[in-house]
């Protein structure tokens, strides 16, 4: 079955969301021959890095004119863009993608699969938004959730779990074949003025969810302790002061010599191999994408057991094959703990990233959950609703 897809996302930038959407659609080109309109609405610029890498990639990429809150303008554009490339499957990545798109898509009598990548409720719009979005799955024909902590919370919130399939975040990877060059730790090494022995890394949007006033208090727990660590956070900033408030942090503690952020970078996956200990600090975490690259590049994790992290990572201490380590979040004793007891045992931290490399080979390849998608799009095609089509 041949089919025109397309996947509509508001998310800024070349993050979790955008690669997973390049990912799947290049499984579903590759070995389906569908063809794919990967779009999304204009975020301050933002959105560059994806259209960019979408055009790259040789998929049509899509740039919405309209946006909220002009409802009636985006509506009507996105019933153009629909019609105009013949979209015959939905996938809206996000509450706006979905809130705008549901409409278009029930005019034009073509299927819409929302696929939940989590709700974040940094500010009051995006919890305004968030709000409408969780009656908003309650409307799809189908809806993916990337853990199975999300899609608990999604039929929490209404929608019947008769329309929910659980599809896990995945990689490709190739893309972590074989170490990246030595050159990356030496880039790590020039981020501080004094070369540390071991180097901590963390990456994710700078917003209060992700923890990571967390990593700087336990971070300085174990400088104060003696240890000769540096501390890399790799983000972009989403709040207005978030940036400044963690920073602020960071010199009120007297550590800004060992703890550097670093800004976005479209080189973790590169940087990753040279981390001693990949840490992800999170208040919610539907899935961390983030830590499913550490384990591709054999990095030893910690992190707090919240969402959908706890079906990532094995805890090794209560499992053997453990990947990493977990602590309750909002616990920077615990976290400083765990950090010290992976970072003074090198067989440890080798263990803890073989057998997280044999962990996201054998359940997070991004081949296999595509074909979960490929499926999925079938069936909801084959049940009524969503297999009338419109006529273009």
């Amino acid at each position: 079955m041949s089919l025109k897809i397309a996947h509509v996302t508001s998310a800024s930038g070349l993050g979790g969301v955008g690669q997973i959407i390049l990912d799947t659609a290049r499984s579903h080109r590759d070995n389906k021959g569908a063809e794919h309109v990967l779009a999304t609405f204009p975020t301050k610029e933002l959105d560059k890095p994806f259209l960019h890498e979408v055009e790259k990639a040789g998929f049509i990429p899509y740039r919405f004119q309209n946006n909220t809150p002009h409802y009636v303008a985006a509506t009507l554009e996105y019933v153009r863009f629909l019609k105009q490339h013949q979209i015959q499957i939905l996938c809206a990545h996000g509450h706006k993608p979905r809130i705008l798109g549901w409409p278009a898509a029930r005019y034009l009598r073509i299927p819409i699969i929302g696929v939940s990548h989590g709700w974040i409720g940094i500010s009051r719009a995006y919890r305004f938004y968030e709000r409408i979005d969780k009656w908003m799955h309650q409307r799809m024909d189908h809806n993916v959730c990337v853990s199975q902590a999300q899609a608990d919370e999604v039929i929490r919130y209404g929608t019947p779990a008769s329309r929910v399939t659980v599809i896990h975040n995945s990689l490709r990877m190739e893309r972590f074949h074989q170490p990246s060059d030595v050159s990356y730790r030496h880039r790590l090494e020039t981020m501080f003025p004094n070369k540390p022995r071991l180097i901590i890394g963390a990456a994710g949007r700078l917003s209060p969810e992700k923890g990571f006033d967390i990593l700087v208090s336990a971070a300085d727990k174990l400088l104060k302790a003696g240890l000769n660590i540096g501390v890399i956070i790799f983000g972009e900033c989403m709040l207005e002061g978030t940036l400044n408030t963690l920073q602020r942090q960071i010199d009120d503690c007297g550590i800004s010599q060992s703890v550097v952020l670093a800004g976005f970078t479209d080189e973790l996956d590169k940087f990753m191999w040279h981390f001693d200990l990949f840490v992800q600090p999170s208040r919610m975490e539907s899935f961390g994408l983030t830590i499913l690259e550490a384990m591709a590049a054999k990095t030893a994790v910690a992190a707090t057991r919240v969402g959908g992290i706890g079906e990532l990572v094995v805890d090794a201490s209560v499992n053997e094959g453990g990947t990493g380590l977990m602590v309750p979040p909002n616990n920077p004793e615990a976290l400083a703990e765990a950090m010290q007891k992976v970072l003074s045992n090198d067989d440890l931290r080798r263990t803890m990233g073989e057998n997280g490399r044999r962990r996201a080979e054998q359940h997070f390849a991004a081949e296999p959950q595509a074909e979960k998608y490929w499926e999925l799009f079938e069936r909801v095609l084959r049940r009524g609703r969503g297999s009338h089509r419109c006529n273009h």
